[in-house]
C-alpha cells in the first residue's frame, strides 16, 4: 500500500527544489564551465556586471558546477580572487555586503547562494539589463 499522504509531495532533495533550466538560462551569457579544470570561462557580459551581480553570478555557476559535475556548491573568497574578476578588497567587501543583505550564505568562510535565491537572481539580472 503507498502512503497518499497529500503533504509527501511537498518533501523534495536539494537538487529536486532548483529549477535547472533557469539557472542555465541564468548562466549561459555569461560563463561557460570547462569539464575538464572545472574552471569558469567568462563572457565580456559578465565582465560589464556590477560587482555584486558577478558574485551572484559566479555562485550560481557554482552551483550549477556542483549539481553537474558532483562538486560542491560552495565557494572562498580566495577561490574567487582566484579567478581575477575584481580586486581582492571589492571581493570581500561584496561578500560581506551580499551576506549581510541575507542575499547568499556564508557558513566556515565558505559562500553559497541558496536554491531559493536563484529566482532572485535572475530578476534581478534582468531588471539590471533593462536599464
Amino acid at each position: 500500500m503507498t502512503n497518499s499522504d497529500p503533504l509527501e509531495k511537498l518533501i523534495v532533495t536539494e537538487a529536486q527544489a532548483i529549477n535547472r533550466q533557469e539557472l542555465a538560462d541564468l548562466l549561459s551569457p555569461y560563463l561557460s564551465i570547462d569539464k575538464e579544470t572545472r574552471s569558469f570561462h567568462f563572457s565580456s557580459e559578465f565582465r560589464e556586471l556590477p560587482n555584486a551581480e558577478k558574485i551572484l553570478v559566479i555562485l550560481s555557476a557554482v552551483k550549477a558546477r556542483a549539481l553537474v559535475l558532483d562538486t560542491t556548491d560552495e565557494t572562498s573568497p580566495t577561490e574567487i580572487i582566484k579567478m581575477d574578476i575584481m580586486p581582492t578588497g571589492s571581493v570581500k567587501g561584496t561578500l560581506k555586503t551580499l551576506a549581510d543583505s541575507k542575499d547568499i550564505k556564508v557558513e566556515n568562510g565558505k559562500y553559497h547562494l541558496p536554491n531559493y535565491k536563484i529566482h532572485q537572481v535572475v530578476a534581478r539580472l534582468t531588471k539590471k539589463k533593462k536599464i
